[in-house]
């Protein structure tokens, strides 16, 4: 498959489609605070960011201030529970909050700024990404948290790019095309990234391609 003709179509689509603007990312405030974003980048994927993250993001940034490096988020872990630190109780989620724990813990990676440097790594995202439940979307919402120029693909960059008429064959392919829409149109990869969640969030659902997320 040709990328340039696939972005190509993107590129017109976004500049013809009237109804589609592009918004400023939001600058994250928090991504120093390791608790607060291990909080959202486990929670994120498959709820309601506005209604059941965010709050809980900010509930452990203003209410658990030693969790900021991975010794004070273990010992406040130890304190009082993982249940009450993160306000939830699905085992899925908070396992996979423990296995991110123990991936930290055993690459002496203390705060959110080496574990930026650790993924800068080919062979530390391979091994990252052998975690269970840890996909190509969970690095690259990190790196956005941590305003580093890249695109999550996620079911609203899909459905943009269905309704863009656009083909692709993964999430790598899904992301390049994007990405590289972004450069051609000198637009921040971040802010077409959240451009394109803002608009896709408001519209209704579509049928969504299954990707290794």
């Amino acid at each position: 498959m040709s990328h340039s003709v696939e972005i190509n179509k993107l590129v017109v689509f976004i500049e013809n489609h009237q109804e589609f603007n592009i918004i400023k990312s939001n600058y994250c405030f928090y991504n120093t605070h390791l608790g607060a974003v291990l909080t959202d980048i486990i929670l994120q994927a498959g709820l309601n960011y506005k209604t059941v993250v965010l709050p809980r993001v900010l509930d452990v940034y203003n209410d658990f201030n030693d969790a900021h490096n991975l010794n004070g988020l273990i010992n406040t872990i130890n304190e009082i529970g993982i249940e009450r630190f993160l306000n939830w109780t699905n085992e899925i989620k908070l396992n996979r909050f423990k296995l991110v724990l123990e991936y930290l813990e055993e690459n002496s990676i203390q705060t959110t700024g080496e574990l930026v440097d650790h993924l800068c790594e080919y062979n530390n995202i391979k091994s990252f990404l052998s975690i269970h439940g840890i996909g190509n979307k969970t690095i690259d919402y990190f790196f956005k948290l941590m305003h580093i120029e890249t695109v999550a693909v996620d079911r609203h960059i899909i459905n943009f790019l269905n309704r863009a008429n656009v083909s692709f064959t993964n999430y790598h392919s899904a992301k390049k095309i994007v990405e590289y829409t972004a450069d051609i149109l000198d637009i921040s990869r971040r802010d077409i990234d959240y451009s394109i969640w803002n608009y896709m969030s408001e519209k209704p659902n579509q049928r969504v391609l299954e990707l290794d997320f």
